[in-house]
């Protein structure tokens, strides 16, 4: 029987139940299925993003510089993580902005690579020029590229706009963690869905960032930051999250800057003592209406005696809760409960019964 390629829509459909890498593989080999590659959804079960290293379904590109002159000393065998200058500085990634690209913090100051053992030979004129390259590992294989042409931010580029750039059709990340502090992100391409987002340090202008690159128009089921210091400022992005989760949170009255957020459901999830605050608090959290369904979990050191405290619009309380009107259909109920092993305070609001 004589055989027929397959249609593109056929090849759609074949390309949307790979997994994800042997996918882009494929594209990159064969250039015929490039256009139905992009347009047919896709699924990433998990996609992590550094300054010289990406995961997609766990598997690593690693990006490395070479630098002969380096190797002869026994630095790293010559290969270092970062870009640098003729000097044997570090490049300042905020300084090499292309369009696409997401800045997540401020400048950063530019310091001398002390690592460095000795000057490289082409700095010096000396006629042997220095071997320099840029090293992609994937798996147990290595590509090098010629230093010069490629630096390890543009090949982070040049990876992402391969693997995610110019898509048309639907594609959905299941796990994002966008780890860098510059995103190289593709100029033309369709926003991901994203299910389940972890941004590391919280920052606003981070959030400004992350939400120019995902598809905002879906409910993001759980956002996951860690935060330490200074207040946590309500944003867009938040309101279409369903679950923020706060890691690594000093807890002090800025605690009470999370009930501005327009998330329903926050969990703080490193230990806080409130035996000074609970009942400001409180206070703070009743000074509005919230609809049902809102709540907050926090991870406690230990248990307050929840008779101590005192509202005006108390209901009922025991030692380890306290329910409190909120409107004629709603109750805002302060509970203790435990989850295995942990002590939580969970403040919510219920319908009433």
């Amino acid at each position: 029987m004589e055989s027929k390629p397959m249609l593109f829509c056929d090849t759609k459909t074949v390309l949307t139940y790979m997994e994800a890498n042997f996918r882009f593989n494929l594209a990159l080999k064969i250039p015929s299925i490039r256009k139905a590659e992009k347009a047919a959804p896709l699924f990433i079960n998990s996609l992590e993003l550094y300054d010289s290293r990406l995961y997609v379904n766990r598997k690593e590109y690693k990006i490395r510089a070479y630098r002969q002159c380096q190797a002869n000393v026994g630095l790293h065998k010559g290969e270092v993580f970062y870009d640098f200058d003729e000097f044997g500085y570090t490049l300042n990634l905020a300084d090499y902005i292309e369009p696409g690209d997401v800045k997540f913090f401020g400048n950063k100051c530019r310091l001398k690579d002390y690592g460095l053992k000795n000057e490289c030979p082409e700095k010096k004129k000396i006629s042997i020029p220095c071997n320099h390259s840029i090293r992609l590992y994937v798996s147990d294989s290595m590509y090098e590229l010629p230093y010069k042409n490629m630096k390890i931010y543009q090949l982070m580029k040049r990876l992402l706009t391969i693997f995610i750039g110019n898509r048309r059709g639907e594609w959905i990340i299941k796990h994002f963690r966008p780890q860098d502090n510059v995103l190289r992100w593709p100029v033309d391409t369709r926003k991901p869905i994203v299910q389940n987002f972890e941004i590391c340090t919280y920052t606003h202008n981070k959030l400004n960032g992350l939400q120019s690159i995902i598809d905002t128009s879906v409910p993001i089921p759980i956002l996951k930051m860690s935060f330490s210091n200074g207040k946590i400022q309500d944003h867009p992005l938040f309101k279409n999250v369903e679950h923020l989760m706060i890691c690594n949170h000093v807890c002090t009255p800025t605690v009470s800057d999370l009930f501005s957020i327009q998330t329903p459901i926050v969990t703080l999830t490193s230990p806080a003592t409130l035996d000074t605050f609970l009942g400001q608090l409180i206070n703070i959290f009743m000074e509005k209406p919230r609809p049902i369904g809102v709540r907050y979990s926090i991870l406690v050191k230990r248990k307050m005696n929840l008779t101590t405290i005192n509202h005006p619009k108390e209901i009922r309380k025991y030692k380890d809760a306290i329910r409190l009107a909120m409107g004629s259909e709603a109750v805002a109920v302060a509970r203790y409960s435990k989850r295995r092993s942990k002590t939580w305070l969970i403040i919510e609001v219920v319908a009433r019964n």
